[in-house]
């Protein structure tokens, strides 16, 4: 629920208004000269029938009203105010209220809704009187004299019809004897009490239906999470869906609402229903349908409308409007699961040598007679990788993969569903071809056995081994820093090693194609001779 205030200054606010027949009232800063205000009136103007032909449209004046002493005449006022601010709501009350500067603080004012007011109006060309409102009231506090009347009816009204203004008139109820004029404020006022205000104003009171929930979806457990639901809201995937919304309202951030949800047979018999309790707005609320109340392969929908809660100024018990329905979802129950997919390549066959290594290869994936496969998700072995792909209308779907690696590789694929499931999962084995490990050989440190000596450089050989386009090979001396030789012209390349030590040492040295794609590698073993035994000092 929203409140309009008068803009006030000095005092506490002891009311909730909205200024000028429903608009905000704003804070105006006091002026020596009244004048037109913003926000709480559009135009007013004032006739008298001393001057029956003059227009006093937006006049500086005060706003005189009855019959003046001493032949000074009669006098009406009419005021044009901004109703659009309330359009479309649910207005609780409504009172137009007017401070009086001068004239007797009696109750014997009339306040008419009238026809349109413009420049012309004048006594001759009044706009016509159209209905008067209930009997005003006059309240005499702290030296100020304050009218109002109830204008809930007529307020209502306006913001059934999407109105943009009203027009309201000021005449005396009786305006035949002479007496003393009621003059009213028709801009500023200074009240003892309350400080500076604006008058005229209307004290209204209204409440905003809360909107259509949003992000409507299922979530597969029981509980309600912060964030929509992932999936295709149009299955289910337990007998028990948790039913979600987000639920928003325009008045008020820390409005409460909450979700009352249906449910039923789709195109058919209701089934059940189910409240949330209130939180604040902008929250995400559930509703779960109970057990025993789906069953496999039905198919079915809900919907969901909000509800808020606000307690009117004076009242002990809230009050609730109710906002529009959303449109009804419909869902199927779906709880089998996918079967194992079944998954083929040409370029890369199951269990077989396949293409090169960084070839791209094609992989189909076909739903083993399911029926109501949504996507594929698969992971590579050789890197990692993970991918998903929506199944096309018959159910297969195709990726393409590039093997990074070779030699014995794997594709791990399932099948997801309408509703969520995760169906067993397929491992499709296959090999890549690559360039066998490449030759080592040298001849001061032959392999697995011993040979130069501590500090005795030797001169190792990298050949391809059958390999083919090798450009480059990269070794590791005893697990240190890899180090990458170009190819010479026929394939092979030569490093110097020189083991500080003695014992066994060990070379790892890998090819690598044009394309970058490294062999496996070739492990090569061999022993640094220790010399000669050193002569032990002591022996004679």
């Amino acid at each position: 629920m929203r409140r309009f205030l008068p803009r006030l200054r000095g005092a506490a606010t002891l009311s909730i208004v909205l200024g000028g027949v429903l608009a905000a009232l704003l804070v105006v800063p006091q002026a020596a000269d009244a004048s037109v205000s913003g926000g709480d009136k559009i135009a007013w103007t004032y006739v008298s029938s001393k001057q029956p032909r003059k227009s006093n449209w937006n006049s500086s004046d005060d706003a005189p009203v009855g019959n003046g002493v001493g032949h000074a005449g009669t006098f009406r006022s009419f005021f044009r105010m901004d109703v659009s601010k309330v359009s479309g709501k649910h207005v609780l009350a409504a009172v137009f209220r007017a401070y009086q500067n001068s004239g007797p603080c009696e109750p014997d004012v009339e306040l008419w809704v009238t026809g349109e007011i413009t420049s012309a109006t004048t006594w001759n060309h009044q706009p016509q009187w159209l209905r008067r409102l209930n009997a005003a009231t006059a309240s005499d506090q702290f030296g100020a004299c304050r009218f109002g009347w109830s204008v809930k009816d007529l307020v209502v009204e306006a913001a059934a019809r999407g109105d943009r203004y009203l027009t309201f008139g000021l005449r005396a109820v009786d305006e035949t004897c002479p007496a003393e004029p009621h003059v009213f404020e028709s801009d500023i006022a200074v009240d003892p009490y309350f400080g500076t205000t604006v008058s005229p104003w209307l004290n209204i009171e209204f409440n905003t239906a809360p909107d259509v929930p949003s992000q409507l979806g299922f979530n597969p457990g029981t509980g309600c999470t912060g964030t929509p639901p992932t999936g295709d809201g149009r299955y289910a995937r337990t007998l028990t869906p948790v039913l979600s919304a987000r639920f928003t309202d325009a008045d008020d951030s820390v409005q409460q609402v909450r979700g009352h949800f249906q449910w039923a047979v789709a195109g058919g018999a209701a089934l059940g229903e189910a409240v949330s309790v209130f939180r604040n707005v902008g929250s995400r609320q559930c509703a779960a349908v109970p057990a025993g109340q789906l069953v496999e392969g039905g198919t079915y929908a809900w919907r969901v409308r909000a509800e808020d809660r606000y307690q009117p100024p004076g009242e002990i018990e809230f009050l609730s409007d109710m906002g529009e329905w959303s449109a009804w979802q419909e869902f199927k129950v779906d709880l089998t699961p996918p079967a194992q997919p079944v998954v083929s390549s040409t370029v890369y066959p199951e269990n077989a040598l396949g293409a090169w290594v960084g070839t791209p290869g094609e992989f189909v994936f076909t739903p083993n007679g399911s029926t109501d496969v949504a996507v594929y998700r698969y992971a590579t072995g050789w890197d990692g990788l993970t991918g998903t792909v929506t199944a096309g209308a018959d159910g297969t779907a195709t990726v393409t993969v590039t093997p990074t690696g070779g030699g014995d590789q794997t594709l791990r694929v399932w099948s997801v569903d309408r509703a969520g499931f995760s169906g067993p999962q397929r491992i499709y084995a296959f090999t890549v071809d690559q360039n066998p490990e490449p030759s080592v050989s040298s001849a001061v440190y032959p392999a697995d056995g011993p040979g130069g000596g501590a500090g005795v450089p030797g001169e190792f050989t990298f050949s391809a081994g059958g390999g083919r386009g090798v450009v480059a090979y990269r070794y590791q001396f005893d697990f240190g820093t890899e180090v990458e030789l170009p190819a010479g012209e026929n394939g092979t390349a030569r490093a110097t090693l020189t083991p500080e030590t003695a014992g066994a040492h060990v070379l790892s040295v890998v090819s690598v194609d044009g394309a970058g794609y490294a062999s496996p590698a070739h492990t090569y073993y061999f022993s640094v001779d220790p010399g000669p035994a050193s002569e032990d000092p002591g022996s004679a």
